[in-house]
């Protein structure tokens, strides 16, 4: 009976494990060989999509990022962005098209990295995600979302120690974010720390409390009852 209720325990805080997607586009660093008045466009026109894609107009997002590849073929950062959009739109293995080719133009660019690794953790391709999230964290070391979704691929493959060290270095960062311990807590759990983890929930449930999300409130102290007893 134990071993059941532990799997229950492990099961929730799985459902209300978070992860992160980015959508914001920075200033374009790809190489082009056309006149900055395309450039210039490109970047207008993608971040025009960008706000599409806030107000959930997501297929007209489309659109203005293909008029932005039209304009300047090598913006990196229109088929980043074009690439969460079909993610977006369900569609990972047309978004991992898309971030092949923001990769091809732009080597350097951390966040195709990690958008490319979350479509792979989508699609369960684990093993491929955490290779892209570890290339983003080469060459962005302070880059956070790439941390707590290599956490949560960790926690997949059975690698919970090395998830709680990428959950540290987001809390290090940012001590307010409950999903982080939340998600930490489920590491603790594997690892049968009920004391940690129990500590990490409480902690998430001060800071959901502070949100105003009563559901989450609720869920974590369910949780901390279950494990208690």
């Amino acid at each position: 009976m134990k071993q059941i209720k532990l799997k229950g325990i492990k099961q929730k805080l799985s459902d209300c494990g978070i992860t992160i997607i980015i959508l914001g586009i920075t200033a374009c660093s790809s190489p082009s060989n056309l006149n900055s008045t395309n450039t210039k466009q490109a970047e207008i026109l993608s971040q025009e999509a960008l706000e599409k894609v806030k107000k959930g107009n997501l297929k007209l997002a489309i659109e203005d990022y293909n008029k932005a590849l039209e304009a300047n073929p090598q913006y990196a950062q229109a088929y980043n962005g074009r690439g969460n959009t079909y993610f977006l739109l369900n569609n990972p293995e047309e978004a991992i098209k898309n971030y092949n080719q923001a990769i091809k133009l732009d080597p350097k660019l951390p966040r195709a990295y990690y958008n490319r690794g979350f479509a792979y953790q989508r699609l369960g391709k684990t093993d491929l995600a955490v290779q892209d999230f570890n290339k983003s964290l080469s060459l962005n070391p302070e880059y956070l979302p790439a941390y707590m979704n290599r956490a949560v691929v960790r926690s997949i493959l059975g690698d919970n120690q090395g998830a709680i060290e990428d959950y540290n270095k987001v809390i290090q960062n940012d001590p307010n974010l409950p999903q982080v311990y939340f998600n930490r807590a489920s590491s603790y759990v594997e690892l049968g720390n009920k004391k940690e983890a129990i500590k990490d929930l409480k902690k998430a449930e001060q800071l959901f409390s502070n949100q105003g999300n009563i559901q989450a409130l609720e869920k974590t102290k369910e949780i901390i009852s279950n494990i208690q007893n």
